[in-house]
């Protein structure tokens, strides 16, 4: 479970990154995209109420001050002989109400609106008004003016000065385009709140006059576009607050594989110092043991690593060999209770005391009992001993009710023995210990076990003494 869950992880610090960068990438595009796209709408497109053109994105409303017409008489303009230059008009204030209907903020809007039929713009206010004048006639003139301070501008539109002010002639087919006075907060038109009682929308105001016309006329200005460009923040997207979302997961699991990698590091660290006490108190344990018979000087750390290099070769995980190695590096401490005569007897021993030499198996478990840090510690010193046809000692037992540590060490401990110098004996050949392995094969050895000695020895892994030629 703790191996799966660890996967897991790896694979969220894994793919979560990814998601994150590549979804950021895609929100921030998006909203990039967004932004920068100007939206361009004509007022023939809108969805039409009266003087109210409603956009998914805005309404705009084109209309008289005051929802009537609210209307007056200009009595006209006469030359020096009296003639008529500007026959009597109606004079109206237009409005035009931009409204923001969305969350975002509407950003570099312009309006332009067609000149419906032959009238003259006398006043404007606020924003400043690109005239496009005489567009039909082939002459067509272009000014920008903000005639609410017209004294400050030479006019070069085709019109009059009249007590009333200037009366610049705008005929059918001429178009105005509305530039926001930002000083006067019609740009940006920020977000329109629903719970607002405040008036919303950016009022644009301008005077027309039309000859001609009942005092109650108006004109119809629903020919013209809109443009504008739609600023939002990614902290708007749900989008952002997944990818959010994921973050603090993917920070979680990062936060997490760290600590877990620190413990698991201080305690790889720890286990290592305690391996390497308990490693160095057993070895000095040995040495002591050793210490009574010299001849057999190095016998158990050899034996602990042929053993180890046979637990390796069958297959064992990490800590297995290493429990391997430990047990069999103490597999003769009941040793330090037989008696130094009979340890170190250069000839053969007599029943007696080949009885006596047997019971190190069963004092060896006895010492061993209570080291409790290794499982099995004291299996390996039992029954090293045991043989796999049940002539062994101490209990006779065979095949694979032998404990598989306990089949190790007896091959180990075995080779070890042919291959070493002891008092009594050189070291026996390369031949005469391969002949010993083969022919005790099923015998006193694991099959499989003993197999695996040997094909160690063919691929050099473990190698002969350099005095097994018992001389």
């Amino acid at each position: 479970m703790k191996k799966k869950s660890g996967k897991l992880i790896k694979i969220v610090n894994i793919i979560l990154p990814v998601l994150i960068i590549l979804g950021t990438a895609a929100l921030m595009l998006q909203n990039y995209l967004y932004n920068t796209s100007e939206r361009v709408y004509d007022l023939a497109d809108a969805e039409r109420d009266g003087t109210l053109f409603n956009f998914d994105d805005l309404t705009i409303e084109i209309c008289t001050r005051g929802g009537d017409s609210g209307s007056w008489v200009f009595d006209g303009l006469l030359d020096d002989d009296g003639n008529f230059i500007i026959e009597p008009a109606v004079g109206t204030i237009y409005e035009m109400v931009v409204t923001n209907n969305t969350s975002d903020t509407v950003l570099d809007w312009t309006a332009k609106l067609r000149v419906p039929e032959e009238m003259y713009v006398n006043n404007t206010w606020n924003g400043s008004f690109e005239f496009h004048q005489n567009v039909l006639a082939g002459s067509e003139k272009v000014q920008t003016l903000n005639l609410a301070e017209y004294s400050r501008f030479d006019i070069a539109l085709d019109g009059y000065m009249a007590h009333v002010g200037p009366m610049i002639a705008l005929h059918e087919g001429d178009y105005f385009v509305y530039y926001p006075n930002t000083d006067m907060h019609e740009m940006p038109i920020p977000p329109r709140q629903a719970d607002s009682n405040k008036e919303g929308g950016i009022r644009i105001g301008f005077i027309m006059y039309i000859q001609d016309r009942d005092i109650d006329y108006i004109a119809d200005f629903s020919v013209g576009e809109i443009r504008y460009h739609l600023q939002t923040s990614v902290f708007k997207s749900p989008f952002f607050w997944v990818l959010l979302g994921l973050t603090i997961v993917w920070i979680v699991c990062l936060a997490s594989t760290i600590a877990v990698h620190m413990n698991t590091k201080r305690f790889i660290e720890q286990r290592k110092r305690d391996e390497k006490a308990i490693e160095q108190t057993m070895q000095t344990f040995v040495n002591f043991i050793e210490a009574k018979d010299p001849s057999t000087s190095g016998h158990s750390l050899r034996v602990a690593e042929y053993s180890k290099m046979l637990a390796e070769k069958l297959g064992f995980n990490e800590d297995e060999c290493r429990n391997v190695y430990c047990i069999a590096l103490m597999h003769d401490c009941g040793k330090i209770y037989i008696p130094d005569e009979i340890l170190t007897k250069p000839g053969r021993l007599t029943d007696e005391e080949y009885e006596i030499m047997k019971k190190h198996t069963v004092y060896g478990a006895e010492i061993l009992r209570d080291f409790t840090s290794i499982d099995g510690m004291g299996s390996g010193a039992l029954s090293h001993h045991e043989r796999y046809d049940g002539k062994g000692y101490p209990n006779g037992i065979s095949g694979e009710e032998i404990p598989i540590i306990g089949r190790i060490i007896c091959v180990s401990d075995a080779f070890d023995a042919m291959n070493s110098r002891r008092c009594y004996r050189s070291s026996l050949s390369e031949e005469v210990i391969i002949g010993e392995l083969k022919n005790n094969r099923g015998k006193q050895f694991d099959p499989v076990i003993v197999d695996c000695l040997l094909a160690l020895i063919n691929n050099g892994t473990i190698k002969f003494s350099d005095t097994n030629n018992g001389q």
